[in-house]
């Protein structure tokens, strides 16, 4: 296949999305991949950034044409350079390309491309497994939560149950390692997100999605009570209580008995918010709107 520079590939894969040419958007695509993997391992760092963008805009126009095979290639290139940059510790690199794949996955998802929205879930925990190690970022670990809230968001509003499970999946690993490592504010960070989906679940009728939500919110919740975090085992609770009143309200099979059973694990009585509650949602709303104001 002929590379192509920089502009030429830029050039070429917006054209040929418009004139549905797929093998000749691969071809772009591919050429972009090449001169971003060649950016960071030269260290130019900036122009990687740039290159990545050019990849996500391309992508998400084919995306939007309904060219699945494109956003699938694309996020697995994109998850390739973030590892690159990664090993490079190039952040602004990195960052961009974890941006991308879960906006890349929200624009699949809410094309209803159930492959493509599950290929970017799972891409982006990917990420997270390899790319902090350590000295994880707070900001950064509340963008993977909601990159993935919103694809799960988006495969719910266009009826995709799986793909939403996926996501759900990819959530719950987050919150349990967050809670594996004493980061409260980021597990409740997480815990909010899953009790939003599992809400999303519950309008959608999704019995499945919901009791996995449930799973999932036990599972962090009674690592975060090993853990000793006591107010994040306590949003355990009351995202539990919450969900179960939803799940029997849309008169739902199993979700009911799902959270229901996992209350179980649970067992505070001084659930009333206290001012501490509160200022610790507050502080997470605020944090939750400055990292989207950056993605």
């Amino acid at each position: 296949m002929i590379t192509l520079n920089e502009a030429e590939a830029v050039d070429a894969g917006i054209s040929s999305v418009e004139e549905r040419n797929e093998s000749r958007v691969f071809q772009a695509l591919d050429s972009l991949t090449g001169i971003a993997e060649g950016f960071i391992s030269e260290n130019e760092e900036a122009d990687a950034a740039r290159v990545i963008l050019s990849i996500l805009d391309i992508a998400q126009a084919a995306t939007q044409e309904g060219m699945e095979l494109v956003t699938i290639s694309s996020v697995l290139a994109l998850g390739k350079l973030a590892k690159a940059a990664a090993k490079k510790g190039h952040v602004m690199a990195l960052n961009r390309a974890t941006v991308a794949t879960g906006k890349l996955g929200k624009v699949a998802a809410s094309n209803s491309m159930e492959a493509g929205s599950k290929v970017a879930a799972t891409t982006l925990m990917e990420i997270w497994n390899f790319s902090y190690p350590e000295n994880k970022d707070r900001e950064e670990l509340f963008a993977f939560s909601l990159l993935l809230k919103d694809i799960g968001a988006a495969a719910a509003g266009q009826g995709m149950e799986e793909a939403l499970l996926n996501a759900v999946t990819c959530l719950g690993e987050a919150g349990k390692k967050e809670a594996a490592e004493k980061l409260e504010t980021e597990t409740i960070n997480t815990l909010l997100l899953l009790e939003e989906i599992g809400g999303l679940a519950a309008e959608k009728y999704f019995d499945e999605a919901l009791s996995s939500v449930a799973l999932s919110i036990e599972e962090t919740g009674k690592i975060a009570l090993k853990k000793g975090l006591r107010e994040a085992a306590l949003q355990s609770q009351w995202a539990l209580e919450s969900l179960k009143i939803q799940a029997e309200e849309k008169a739902l099979t199993n979700s009911p008995i799902v959270a229901e059973m996992a209350l179980e694990s649970f067992k505070f009585t001084d659930i009333a918010e206290t001012s501490e509650n509160i200022e610790k949602l507050h502080e997470i709303k605020e944090i939750q709107k400055k990292v989207y104001s950056g993605l």
